[in-house]
C-alpha cells in the first residue's frame, strides 16, 4: 500500500513539475528538494528540506551580469560559493564588488570579491567562508548579497547596488537562524554602541588562529569596525580585519592571526583591537578605539 501512495504521489509531482517548470527556471533562487518520511504511525508525514544550490543566473542586466555557480568545501573549516562576473558589454570595464553579505539579516564575513572584468570576458571568482560551531552557510534560509557594479572610467564610482538571494531550503521554507548563546560564549564587551561575545577560538588546517564573535549594533548609526593590530601570547601580529554593520544589525565576525608556529595548545592569550567609526561622519574619528584580552 505504501508503495503504490509513494508511486501515485510521484506520478503527480512528475506532472506538476512538467506543467510549471518553465516558469520555476526564471526564478532567482536556489533549486530545494524535498524527502518525505512516514512516521511509524503510518498516519503522520514530516517533510524535511534538503539544503542545496545549484547554479543560476542571479542578476541579468543589458551589460553586465552575475551568476551562480558552485558551492563546496575547503577542508573542514571553509565553505566557498563560485560566483561567475560576466561583462557583456563592447567598450566598457565593469568592477565587481560585493558590498555585504547577510544570512537571515546578520552580517557574514567573507574573503570578499573586488574585481574588475574587461569588454566581453567572464571571470569567475571563489568566495570563501570560514565556518565554526557557531554556524555555517547551511544554518540560514536567506543568503542576501548586495554587489556595486560600475563602469571603472565612470566618475561616479558608487555604482548600482544589484541584490540577490539564495535560498538554500526553498524561498517558503521556514528556515531562520537565530543567534542563541550558551554557555560556552564569553562575554567581550557590553557598551552604548555595541554588545558582543567571543563564540569560539579555533586554529584552522592552515595553522591560523582565529577568535570567532557575534556583534550587535546597538546604535541607529551604520558602523564601521576595523581591528589592525593584535598579539598572541604577547608577540606582535597582523589582525588586519574590517567589518559593516548597520544600524540595529547584528554581525558574525572573525579575527585572524595568520602563519603562527605555536601548537594551539600553547596558546595563553590573544590580543586584538576595534576601532569604530560613524559611516557617515569618518571625519568626526573613532566612537571607540580599544584593546580586548581573550583566553582561548
Amino acid at each position: 500500500m505504501k508503495r503504490r501512495t509513494a508511486l501515485a504521489l510521484a506520478c503527480i509531482l512528475a506532472l506538476s513539475l512538467t506543467a510549471c517548470g518553465g516558469k520555476k527556471a526564471a526564478k532567482e533562487s536556489a533549486e530545494t528538494t524535498e524527502m518525505t518520511e512516514t512516521a511509524e504511525s503510518g498516519t503522520e508525514k514530516q517533510v524535511k528540506a534538503e539544503f542545496r544550490i545549484t547554479p543560476f543566473q542571479a542578476v541579468d542586466k543589458e551589460d553586465y551580469g552575475v551568476k551562480v555557480v558552485n558551492y563546496g568545501n575547503v577542508g573542514e573549516d571553509q565553505e566557498y560559493l563560485q560566483l561567475s562576473l560576466q561583462n557583456k558589454s563592447e567598450d566598457k570595464s565593469y568592477v565587481f564588488v560585493l558590498k555585504s553579505l547577510e544570512g537571515d539579516g546578520i552580517v557574514l564575513t567573507t574573503s570578499g570579491i573586488s574585481e574588475t572584468v574587461e569588454p566581453g570576458q567572464e571571470k569567475q571568482v571563489n568566495l570563501i567562508f570560514q565556518n565554526n560551531s557557531t554556524y555555517s552557510l547551511k544554518s540560514f534560509g536567506d543568503l542576501t548579497f548586495r554587489f556595486a557594479i560600475f563602469d571603472s572610467n565612470a566618475k561616479n564610482q558608487k555604482g548600482e547596488t544589484d541584490v540577490f538571494h539564495i535560498y538554500p531550503y526553498g524561498e517558503n521554507k521556514e528556515v531562520s537562524y537565530v543567534f542563541a548563546p550558551n554557555d560556552s560564549v564569553k562575554p567581550l564587551d557590553d557598551n552604548e554602541i555595541f554588545e558582543a561575545v567571543v563564540t569560539e577560538c579555533k586554529q584552522d588546517q592552515f595553522g591560523d588562529e582565529n577568535v570567532f564573535f557575534y556583534l550587535r549594533n546597538k546604535t541607529n548609526k551604520r558602523l564601521y569596525i576595523n581591528s589592525d593590530k593584535g598579539s598572541v601570547n604577547g608577540e606582535t601580529r597582523s589582525t588586519t580585519r574590517y567589518f559593516d554593520v548597520g544600524p540595529g544589525q547584528s554581525l558574525f565576525g572573525f579575527i585572524t592571526y595568520q602563519d603562527l608556529t605555536i601548537p594551539e595548545t600553547d596558546i595563553k592569550e590573544l590580543q586584538f583591537n576595534l576601532r569604530v567609526q560613524d559611516v557617515d561622519n569618518l571625519a568626526g574619528g573613532p566612537l571607540l578605539d580599544k584593546t580586548y584580552t581573550v583566553t582561548p
